[in-house]
């Protein structure tokens, strides 16, 4: 049973009784509600129209559950300037998260991970073929979606951040097994695969909720920064987590030979730089041993700690740019939606 929000007269929204997510996710219940719905009818479209087969795919990979993260940005967002969620907004969050699943589906096809959120993935049960095509129809009805808005402005953006995704795991793929990737290259890539649609998901709420240019503009910031701390703590949380708290294996990147910063910063400061080179130029039967003596090196450096404040410091920098908008509730969600990522342990 859905709660009573309480509005404390303090500038502060509480949920009384319920856990952080249903709090944070209060002011738009209803809303997410329907952005779900929207998804779980993509399988069922009349319009599409897909034979059995395929629909018995896509219901599977979209009923997946998730933390809604983007689509609940971009609704929250829109409440900012006092505007109800409408259709258009509705229809912009569904996308959102339409190309969030898209990317995921395609991310474990190319590192052939077996699950996500602790369930089988698409390439893990019917193969990488159809992998890719299921990931496509959904990237596709995703923009389907974005065009329900009528405005070019986030079609626009829209395309653009599906090219940075794309460019952003194709980085990736062409550096991995290479000690020449730095940190420069390690933000531009995370900023294509993760930040990129935490900016689109922030921007278009901003513009269908009516902001101001320079409040638009300040929520791309907002999502620029939330997106790269949200990718560096999941690249911290693949050394300091577990695969059950995680739903997928840990260590995975550095197993794949895909320098994510812990490793970077250690590589830096020496402390693990002979043992991530000894395992990166390693013939494949060697690897295994190898990784191990990889990852202990870069846990008892201090990489992870330093990871951990960059982390902060983006978190710090979403923080300041929530300071101009106006007090109300979706504020106070966002703000606590921060604390949230920053503190997340899956």
């Amino acid at each position: 049973m859905r709660k009573t929000p309480v509005w404390d007269g303090q500038g502060r929204y509480q949920l009384l009784g319920a856990d952080a997510k249903e709090r944070i996710y209060t002011p738009v219940a209803e809303d997410l509600d329907e952005v779900i719905a929207n998804i779980a009818g993509v399988a069922e479209s009349e319009t599409t129209g897909p034979p059995p087969e395929i629909e018995a795919r896509l219901a599977q990979v979209l009923a997946t559950p998730g933390k809604r993260i983007r689509p609940a940005i971009t609704l929250l967002v829109s409440k900012l300037w006092g505007r109800v969620p409408d259709e258009r907004t509705i229809k912009m969050a569904t996308a959102v998260e339409l190309l969030h699943i898209a990317s995921l589906i395609h991310d474990d096809t190319v590192d052939s991970a077996d699950t996500r959120r602790g369930h089988a993935t698409a390439s893990n049960l019917w193969g990488g073929n159809i992998a890719v095509l299921l990931g496509d129809f959904v990237f596709a009805t995703s923009a389907t979606f974005v065009c329900d808005t009528n405005s070019v402005r986030l079609i626009r953006r829209f395309a653009q951040t599906i090219a940075e995704l794309s460019r952003g795991e194709l980085n990736e793929i062409l550096e991995s097994w290479s000690l020449k990737t730095d940190r420069k290259k390690y933000l531009e890539r995370i900023y294509d695969k993760t930040a990129s649609l935490f900016s689109t998901s922030a921007e278009s709420g901003a513009v269908l909720g009516e902001g101001d240019e320079e409040s638009v503009a300040s929520l791309r910031r907002y999502g620029y920064n939330l997106g790269m701390a949200y990718q560096v703590l999941d690249d911290l949380l693949d050394y300091e987590s577990s695969p059950e708290l995680l739903g997928k294996p840990t260590a995975n990147d550095l197993a794949n030979g895909v320098l994510t910063l812990p490793a970077i910063l250690a590589i830096e400061s020496g402390d693990a730089s002979e043992a991530v080179s000894a395992f990166m130029t390693a013939p494949v039967a060697d690897r295994p041993r190898l990784l191990t003596v990889a990852y202990d090196a870069i846990c008892g450096s201090d990489a992870l700690r330093r990871s951990r404040q960059i982390a902060n410091d983006y978190i710090s920098e979403a923080m300041r740019s929530l300071e101009p908008l106006p007090p109300s509730p979706s504020r106070d969600a966002l703000v606590e939606l921060t604390d949230y990522i920053r503190d997340r342990q899956f």
